[in-house]
């Protein structure tokens, strides 16, 4: 893929790209933990929001928070191995096949290990790295398998994401080893550190090739078939047999590397945000129709969206040919709770609508927000971007992400729009010409948005390895097919998001059709990467049932739940004054219904701003602050927030991210007729109602309305 995996660039993420710094993006790590990444999402597609611009990659992690679930293990009967107890190991070493292991700080009852592996099987390049990876034994003590998953990025330490898949594997850790290994130039596994990559030092293709020719013999020695056979040498050093591997955005990409070259090691293979290793072309044409669909689906399932005035590609090309000829200028409050000065055009509106793909919060607010531009008021929209642009984490942490291997595994595996073997002169005429051709015969590839607009909004970078150095003659490079010619008829499930712009269901209905023993489930309203979700979502549970049995065959009610998935409930308008609020229907048009129905709405879009950001303070839309504290149950305190100009909001409210609770005790200002608003919803349930009970001058009252 592009350049980093999926689009013109990948469908991992780039060194500073959004994918890594979002909460919401990258598996839903805490703040307090969250410090060493800075970039953001999927190939090189994905946008950078670093000293230099928006930089680019594609397909990028995805969004999050996976808790287990009880299951009844059926269907398996592979051997029970025993293993040594995770509860508190008081051993200093743990020998596993022939490796010993040392207990690690990856995650709690991890071992660590590394064995030693020649960079170049050929011999062309001489010398060896250490592989390093962590081994977390099944709770109980007897393991009945190996549970093997790998990153995304390409850049992220599988390591580094230990907890997140434990989460996501649920109660299969009770009986299941887990083996996490760090692909070449990533985490433990001799990490690639380019600092003008990492820091933004430089312009970003300048900065590629300059990593590139930092690595020297090595430039062309971290492609997935590489990293692939390291694995495998690992699984022999374990004495490890068969495992069930997954994968996620860029993971997909590697899982399909490894089954081509060791498809008898594996058990099952699931690739969930997948997108396939060759058949790709470098524009990734299915991103366009992708986010058309997103976008037109996301408000026609909701009220509030589908019956205000107009539809959203309609919208968005009014706003975009506006915007053509004179962009905006707005202050908004950014993702670091501070002001910021924003000028909207076309690029900065391509920027927010692909990211939507890793953040609900984006789909829900996109279509309003497009409309309140198209009305003259761009804040709504200004705060998307500002958002994005400005998430308040700068850190780089190149054993988290490591933007420098990001680069290595792209320039050696993703397609290209100019030949890496040609001169720096040739191939900047053979991606001048390419652009040419494509804007002559296919101008609408990313309609709405220009090819131009595309390419300058800095969500991919389609020249990425354009300084990159030449490959050595009689090198292997470009997108890995198998050795054999086919995929093995292991069990694949392939796991697609139907609202990812990324790695698309269509890519991923490409890459099924490669695997001879396959299933493609579209999670409905599935943002990039299902796997992480609510612990009782569909995505988690068909990682799960797939590992439990073995096999394709569904339960019906996993069929039903991927079908039905919980809607994202978008916002209708974004309305300056009270009297303007879109109320829902079954209300009395009165000041009661509209403030507590703004006020409702006001404790909603906070909650946006907790995924959209790292800060824990900020400001309201039109004013007044806001914090809050809290992790697993977040705690918001209010001091006059305003979603709309007239109603400043106080109190506070509880959001519990597990369950998705809301429960507000809120206070606005007498004169209003309301003193005082109380009650809860759901925040995640599709068809989820708020219940409020209001005190004031117009006497008690309890409201009943579809929650916000």
């Amino acid at each position: 893929m592009g350049a980093i995996i999926n689009p013109p660039l990948t469908a991992g993420c780039t060194a500073l790209s959004v994918c890594a710094r979002r909460k919401g993006q990258v598996k839903d790590w805490s703040k307090e933990t969250w410090s060493g990444l800075a970039a953001m999402t999927g190939g090189l597609a994905s946008l950078h929001a670093s000293p230099w611009g928006v930089a680019l990659t594609r397909r990028a992690l995805g969004v999050a928070i996976v808790v287990g679930m009880a299951f009844t293990l059926t269907g398996f009967s592979a051997p029970v191995m025993a293993r040594p107890t995770a509860e508190a190991p008081q051993a200093s070493t743990l020998r596993v096949g022939s490796v010993e292991l040392s207990p690690c700080r990856v995650m709690r009852d991890a071992w660590c290990g590394s064995i030693t592996r020649p960079w170049d099987t050929s011999g062309r390049v001489p010398g060896t790295l250490q592989v390093g990876f962590a081994w977390i034994p099944a709770s109980s003590g007897r393991s009945i398998g190996t549970l093997v998953p790998h990153e995304g990025g390409p850049g992220y330490s599988t390591t580094g994401s230990g907890g997140w898949f434990a989460e996501m594997y649920g109660d299969l850790m009770r009986n299941h080893d887990m083996l996490l290994v760090d692909q070449r130039g990533m985490g433990r596994t001799a990490v690639i550190v380019c600092p003008a990559l990492d820091e933004g030092t430089m312009s970003f293709v300048r900065a590629v090739g300059a990593c590139g020719r930092s690595l020297g013999d090595r430039a062309y020695l971290y492609g997935s078939e590489a990293s692939a056979d390291d694995l495998a040498a690992v699984l022999d050093a374990l004495e490890i047999d068969r495992v069930d591997m997954y994968g996620d955005s860029y993971g997909t990409f590697f899982g399909q590397v490894f089954a081509g070259r060791h498809g008898d090691r594996l058990r099952t293979l699931i690739l969930d945000g997948a997108y396939p290793t060759y058949g790709e072309s470098a524009w990734y044409p299915t991103q366009g129709p992708a986010l058309r669909r997103a976008f037109t689906a996301v408000c026609a399932r909701s009220a509030l969206c589908s019956g205000a005035d107009g539809l959203p590609l309609p919208l968005l090309e009014s706003l975009l040919d506006r915007l053509r000829t004179k962009p905006m200028s707005v202050r908004a409050p950014g993702g670091d709770g501070r002001w910021h000065n924003v000028v909207l055009d076309p690029e900065a509106v391509a920027t927010v609508a692909y990211n939507a793909t890793y953040l609900s919060p984006t789909y829900r607010e996109f279509t309003a927000a497009v409309r309140a531009a198209l009305a003259g008021d761009a804040r709504p929209f200004g705060r998307l971007f500002a958002e994005y642009w400005w998430t308040g984490d700068t850190s780089s942490n190149p054993r988290a992400y490591s933007s420098g291997a990001e680069a290595a595994v792209s320039c050696h595996d993703y397609p290209q729009l100019f030949d890496l073997r040609s001169s720096d002169g040739v191939r900047k005429e053979q991606y001048r010409d390419a652009f040419a051709r494509k804007e002559r015969t296919d101008p609408g590839l990313y309609a709405p948005f220009t090819i131009a607009e595309y390419k300058r909004s800095g969500w991919t970078s389609f020249g990425m390895c354009r300084e990159w150095p030449k490959p050595p003659k009689g090198v292997s490079f470009g997108p890995p097919k198998p050795p054999s010619g086919r995929y093995p008829a292991v069990p694949t499930l392939v796991l697609s998001g139907e609202l990812d712009t990324i790695t698309t269901a269509a890519e991923g209905e490409l890459v099924t059709e490669h695997f001879p023993r396959s299933r493609h489930i579209v999670v409905a309203n599935g943002l990039h990467v299902v796997g992480g979700a609510r612990p009782d979502s569909c995505g988690p549970r068909l990682v799960r049932h797939v590992i439990r049995t073995g096999g394709l065959d569904l339960p019906t009610s996993l069929e039903e739940c991927a079908a039905t998935a919980p809607i994202i409930r978008a916002v209708g308008t974004y309305p300056r004054e009270l009297a303007g609020v879109h109320l829902p229907s079954g209300l009395a048009d009165d000041t009661v219904a509209r403030v507590t129905v703004t006020a409702a709405n006001t404790a909603a879009d906070l909650i946006d701003r907790w995924w959209q950001g790292y800060s824990d303070t900020g400001y309201g839309l039109r004013g007044g602050e806001w914090r809050y504290a809290g992790h697993a149950r977040v705690r918001f305190t209010l001091t006059g927030v305003k979603l709309v100009r007239d109603l400043p909001v106080s109190g506070s409210f509880t959001w519990d991210r597990t369950t998705g609770n809301v429960a507000v005790d809120l206070r606005v200002p007498g004169a209003s007729g309301v003193r005082t608003i109380s009650g809860s919803w759901n925040a995640d349930d599709s068809g989820a109602m708020a219940t409020l009970r209001v005190t004031g001058a117009l006497g008690p009252a309890t409201l009943v309305f579809p929650a916000p």
